[in-house]
């Protein structure tokens, strides 16, 4: 027990010193995984090609390295709600629509990545030739709102709100 109390402070600031030990580097602010640029990828859940998919995208990254991407935000919430090998996700990306951009339109070219809890997103409104329920990513409340407008019954919702809005959807299936 005197052993403990002795050393377990040492033992402590030691574990914290060494390289991969103490608190993962996304907790203190640094080294956070990024963003990638969409090439040949596969949708994780439907197999698709990403990148000719219609804007907003998504991709995750986990702990482990493993990078994930989605050609919904739809898919990415699939994804995000069931238990992954490859352990928590440690990031996770949406592309960001422009405000100006007609939501019936398909939008394949680049987008900005942005980390999806700091995106506002909005569903309700209909987007022809996509599957599933359609959801789109802003960077800003004010941008999802310009959109929102013109779209009677749309709902701007953040991240966590998508996420019980979505687990309630798929509730009531």
């Amino acid at each position: 027990m005197k052993v403990a109390r002795i050393f377990g402070p040492a033992l402590l600031i030691l574990a914290f010193a060494l390289p991969g030990c103490g608190p993962a580097a996304d907790e203190e602010g640094g080294n956070e995984p990024e963003a990638v640029a969409l090439a040949d990828q596969e949708d994780a859940v439907c197999g698709m090609l990403v990148r000719e998919q219609s804007a907003p995208r998504s991709q995750v990254v986990h702990g482990d390295g493993s990078r994930f991407f989605f050609c919904s935000i739809g898919d990415m919430l699939v994804y995000l709600a069931a238990p992954s090998a490859h352990g928590r996700a440690d990031a996770v990306f949406v592309e960001v629509m422009d405000p100006q951009e007609d939501p019936g339109q398909p939008h394949t070219g680049v987008h900005p990545w942005q980390r999806a809890r700091d995106a506002a997103y909005i569903v309700g409104v209909e987007r022809p030739g996509i599957m599933g329920e359609p959801v789109l990513s802003y960077a800003t409340i004010s941008d999802a709102r310009r959109v929102a407008v013109a779209h009677g019954d749309a709902r701007i919702l953040d991240l966590d709100g998508l996420r019980d809005w979505w687990a309630a959807r798929e509730a009531a299936r």
